[in-house]
């Protein structure tokens, strides 16, 4: 039952990650009005706006203009549901399952808008920089000096890069947005979090790139960054004490 519960809860809160997504980027305020047809501006009826149910009934279409929605939305939706499922699973009911799951959705929340239109808002990074170092005083599984000193790190390691690229090179190898993201990471999950968010997110990263390399033949081509980052982290976090055995420590 208590899966139950945390997986509506989750589908409902993945509903409200899809206003943050649309408006957020916009300036638009993520509270009012209510939500409506991107297509033809009919408020959506509040029994068309049941998470996943909604999408299925519908057919995945606007119910006045039969607009196709896109299948995004539903997915986020699930993906919240699945990551309260996780979060309550691996920490039960506990404050660090609630703050797994900001963090976790946080992320979530943030590559979705990065792979739209290659951006990581501050209105996230930043407060979440400052929540993840006070949670720190009141967490068991984290101390200040490690959110403090991994925010550090997060934020030391990639501005050294992003410098880097900008001064001799005349370009950005690292976009300030994920130089704010990192320090966020390491502020919630220590120099552990930014380590597997910059190593598993690399090789991610790269996976994803390979099709461009091969098809461009050059490196000038720019791919959403955020996004790896945020999973290589997610997969760090979920799979540490496993990471940790592997490479023997």
């Amino acid at each position: 039952m208590e899966y139950a519960i945390a997986f509506v809860v989750g589908l409902i809160l993945g509903s409200f990650y899809n206003v943050v997504i649309h408006r957020l980027p916009e300036g638009k305020s993520v509270i009012s009005p209510p939500s409506a047809c991107p297509k033809c501006g009919s408020r959506i009826r509040w029994y068309d706006n049941i998470p996943l149910l909604s999408y299925l009934i519908l057919r995945g279409r606007c119910r006045d203009c039969k607009e196709k929605i896109s299948p995004l939305y539903p997915l986020i939706e699930l993906s919240s549901g699945l990551l309260a499922v996780l979060c309550l699973w691996n920490w039960n009911l506990s404050l660090e399952a609630f703050l797994h799951y900001a963090f976790f959705s946080s992320l979530l929340v943030m590559s979705v808008i990065d792979l739209k239109l290659f951006i990581l808002p501050d209105e996230i990074n930043i407060p979440g920089i400052f929540i993840s170092l006070a949670a720190s005083f009141i967490r068991t599984d984290i101390t200040p000096l490690d959110s403090l000193v991994g925010a550090l790190v997060g934020l030391g390691i990639p501005l050294s890069i992003y410098l880097y690229y900008v001064k001799f090179r005349k370009m950005e190898g690292l976009g300030f947005g994920d130089v704010k993201l990192l320090a966020y990471i390491g502020a919630f999950a220590g120099v552990y979090g930014v380590a597997s968010a910059l190593m598993l997110g690399s090789f991610l990263g790269l996976v994803y790139a390979l099709p461009f390399l091969i098809k461009n033949k050059n490196l000038q081509f720019v791919i959403p960054f955020g996004p790896f980052l945020s999973l290589g982290c997610f997969l760090g976090v979920i799979f540490k004490e496993e990471i940790l055995s592997f490479v023997g420590l």
